[in-house]
């Protein structure tokens, strides 16, 4: 992956919130140096496209990260471990809720903190830099900025019927590995993986941070036993509101 001009302040070594004078992230003007050329075996994402009618579409950023499926409510362990295939050493599914339960992260594969999901990813990805981003909705050009800069990113959202974001408070919270990055005349679609499909998704990154600020609770049908949910619940400081975590890879 290219490295970032050498004008790039360094982020925060925890906490990263990029804002370019406040602007949305349509403003956002990329370098020249993210821009790629579709290879013929990318006919997943040209056929993206042209489903979406993306005008003028380019490719900003796009990564190769195999699909893995969850087995019960462990979607940002999956998501976590799907990015560690583009390390030199992937971690499975099994380890990472291992270690989430020793730590009391979780108790059936659940991770309702971007904290919980930042520390196993620190612990398990020693090729690249965690770093949390917040205030999205005030701030979308975090998620840009960083992809465009190499990063993949770990968003959690709620999920509809068919796994696009929706807005249903928290209660059908799922996790997403943001794997690209296009820009078009109708404004930014991030290329995104999950658990619950081998395909890859594309959505409006607007539907997606909005969605992502809509995490108010966990859901009333709850696994058998409850969840583990950080102080201060799903929408505070510690939990999934307006946050998420980017993974940069070490050059």
């Amino acid at each position: 992956m290219p490295a970032p001009p050498p004008s790039m302040p360094p982020p925060s070594p925890s906490v990263m919130s990029v804002c370019k004078n406040n602007q949305v992230c349509e403003s956002v003007n990329l370098p020249p140096w993210t821009k790629i050329t579709l290879a013929s075996s990318d006919s997943e994402i040209e056929r993206l496209i042209a489903r979406n009618e993306l005008k003028d579409a380019e490719i900003t950023y796009f990564c190769h990260v195999p699909a893995i499926l969850q087995d019960g409510p462990q979607c940002g362990l999956v998501a976590l471990a799907m990015a560690s295939q583009e390390y030199t050493k992937p971690v499975s599914v099994g380890q990472l809720l291992a270690e989430a339960r020793v730590r009391g992260f979780t108790q059936h594969g659940e991770v309702y903190s971007v904290d919980y999901m930042a520390t196993l990813a620190a612990e398990y990805l020693p090729d690249h830099r965690p770093d949390i981003l917040i205030d999205l909705q005030a701030c979308p050009d975090a998620l840009t900025h960083a992809l465009s800069h190499g990063a993949m990113v770990l968003i959690p959202y709620d999920s509809d019927f068919n796994h696009a974001p929706c807005l249903k408070r928290g209660h059908k919270a799922h996790w997403a590995l943001l794997v690209g990055l296009i820009s078009s005349r109708q404004g930014y679609y991030v290329l995104s993986r999950h658990g619950k499909s081998r395909h890859l998704a594309c959505w409006p990154l607007r539907d997606l941070i909005e969605s992502n600020g809509n995490l108010e609770e966990e859901g009333t049908a709850r696994h058998a036993g409850g969840y583990v949910i950080p102080k201060g619940g799903v929408g505070g400081h510690r939990g999934l509101r307006a946050r998420a975590l980017a993974l940069h890879p070490y050059i």
